[in-house]
């Protein structure tokens, strides 16, 4: 893993660029010319640029459920809680109503990040200020424990997207300033490290393709080919990349390891992992081709620090399968030129 703490910080930049359209606007243009000392400052730039930008905006609202005991009737009667409470004996009854307000999931876990980073000695004291007098703009919003699992509640749409992109770098800084802090074992905050650049790297990865080059770019559940209907259990097989042009479909899948092949035992033979090349040649073999179509498949490994790294290219029943990694600590210029000639072996 010591290749993930490696990556060149302005790389990060670059992959959370292409990765979030967010980060084209002229707001975070100075971020690119700027030095960070670990990625936690990058973080923490980004969240005090962004977060005014949203709040100049306008916070987002949605419709919450208020419950409360009132003389006024409004929304719903709760006439059990009404009992269980008492409230005729003060001539009230318990309603419940829907309230349009900014006391959203969104704007709670955007609170909680910044009442948690005005407290961190991990980051300057400078931006704890600065994240500090952001809180009043907050003052509708409740106070909620700040917890990784807040994340798995959060829910977009047309109106909210706007949010994604701070949401998610909120994540990212809260989990690296966690781990810092916990007690957890090098082995955990490893394996959280992994699990992070990984989502990361597949969101680079797509729109990397779909920005710089003009194929047809798109990521499509594959439906099994059963013989009878019956799909029911079935693994669900959702791409990371599919890029199509002139009859030739190449399916990517992109990987983000510490180790990116595999060996019986220490000093054996390496091979590649069997359960990623399964999986892409499953890929291949339900993707329901046109006649004339020619279908390969691509496994993307982000390279390790392993003398031995993926470099192959396999027939396979007629199919082929690239097995290549990509050094993310080169500079961004030769991953962008890497990236275009790894699909160019098969599209040209």
């Amino acid at each position: 893993m010591e290749r993930n703490n490696n990556i060149p910080i302005r790389n990060i930049y670059y992959m959370l660029s292409y990765a979030y359209q967010t980060l084209n606007l002229t707001e975070y243009k100075q971020i690119g010319t700027e030095k960070f000392e670990n990625v936690k400052e990058l973080y923490a730039k980004i969240l005090s640029i962004g977060i005014p930008i949203l709040i100049r905006g306008g916070l987002s609202k949605g419709y919450i459920s208020v419950e409360e005991t009132s003389n006024v009737i409004k929304g719903k009667i709760d006439i059990n809680s009404t009992i269980k409470k008492n409230a005729l004996v003060n001539k009230k009854i318990a309603v419940v109503y829907d309230e349009f307000s900014e006391n959203i999931l969104l704007n709670q876990i955007i609170k909680a990040t910044l009442v948690y980073l005005s407290r961190s000695n991990k980051i300057s004291q400078k931006m704890r200020r600065l994240f500090y007098g952001l809180l009043p703009y907050f003052t509708e919003v409740s106070d909620v424990e700040l917890d990784l699992k807040l994340w798995n509640n959060v829910r977009y749409n047309r109106q909210n997207i706007r949010y994604q992109f701070i949401v998610d770098v909120c994540r990212y800084l809260y989990e690296q300033l966690l781990f810092d802090e916990s007690s957890t074992s090098q082995m955990m905050k490893e394996v959280q490290d992994e699990q992070r650049l990984s989502s990361l790297y597949e969101k680079f990865i797509y729109a990397f393709f779909k920005r710089e080059t003009k194929y047809k770019v798109s990521h499509p559940q594959i439906q099994w080919s059963v013989d009878d209907e019956f799909t029911d259990a079935l693994p669900i097989m959702q791409t990371d990349l599919v890029l199509q042009k002139d009859k030739k479909t190449l399916i990517v899948d992109a990987k983000f390891y510490s180790e990116n092949m595999v060996a019986r035992f220490e000093g054996g033979m390496t091979k590649q992992n069997s359960g990623n090349l399964y999986q892409i040649f499953t890929y291949i073999n339900n993707w329901k081709a046109d006649p004339e179509e020619k279908v390969a498949g691509m496994l993307l490994y982000a390279k390790t620090t392993a003398l031995n790294q993926p470099n192959h290219i396999y027939q396979i029943k007629g199919n082929q399968i690239f097995v290549v990694s990509l050094d993310l600590q080169q500079d961004f210029s030769n991953i962008k030129e890497n990236l275009l000639a790894y699909v160019n072996q098969f599209f040209t």
